[in-house]
């Protein structure tokens, strides 16, 4: 592929045998045009005898930066052994990355071009500096936040509270129960399973009710 900048060489053979010379009246005279809008690029530019060949001519393109890409045509004309020859097809280039489709265009100086624009959305190696947790103030807010948690909050706040509950419930059920009837009024001690008092409470009872009442 041939792009702007690049230089590219036309090439206009006038021997019709390698080992006689041509007489050339007139040098050829090139002319480049884009194909699509037929805008010249290069008008009526002389083609230099390429040193030490046999009637071979060629003229060097220096394609502008500023040239459109496209496709672009050279038409030669000149005067040999007597033959005029206007306007004759050369050579047909093609400049930039015009209608070039599939995995041809992964590499074509457009689609590099295109990913310049995600190249600054990226982190690169450069950047990983900034994102030091050992520098980087906002990762150092998080990680004393996080340092300030307990080993296992779940555990603390939670477990614990529900292991108290449901011991004191198995001792409620399964562990003795004394009234003391020489206290007034009587005294109901709730002890646990493996010892130690659950609970106590005061009774006092009428024909018609009885009332325990806690008192620690």
């Amino acid at each position: 592929m041939i792009y702007q900048n690049d230089t590219y060489s036309f090439i206009c053979n006038l021997a019709s045998r390698t080992d006689v010379a041509p007489v050339v009246t007139t040098a050829p005279i090139v002319t480049i045009f884009n194909a699509v809008t037929l805008l010249p690029a290069v008008t009526s530019q002389a083609m230099a005898l390429v040193a030490g060949t046999v009637g071979l001519y060629a003229y060097p393109w220096s394609i502008p930066s500023a040239l459109p890409s496209g496709d672009y045509l050279a038409i030669v004309s000149y005067v040999v052994d007597g033959v005029t020859v206007s306007n004759q097809y050369l050579d047909r280039v093609r400049v930039g990355d015009t209608n070039i489709i599939g995995p041809v265009a992964t590499d074509a100086t457009v689609a590099k071009d295109s990913t310049v624009a995600k190249d600054a959305t990226v982190a690169h190696q450069s950047d990983l500096g900034a994102l030091n947790p050992s520098v980087n103030t906002v990762f150092q807010q998080i990680l004393n936040q996080v340092n300030r948690l307990p080993a296992d909050p779940a555990s603390i706040t939670y477990l614990a509270t529900m292991s108290n509950l449901i011991a004191d419930c198995r001792d409620y059920a399964l562990g003795t129960w004394v009234i003391d009837k020489t206290q007034n009024p009587p005294v109901l001690t709730l002890a646990r399973v493996g010892g130690g008092v659950l609970a106590t409470f005061t009774v006092s009872e009428t024909t018609t009710s009885a009332i325990r009442q806690r008192t620690s």
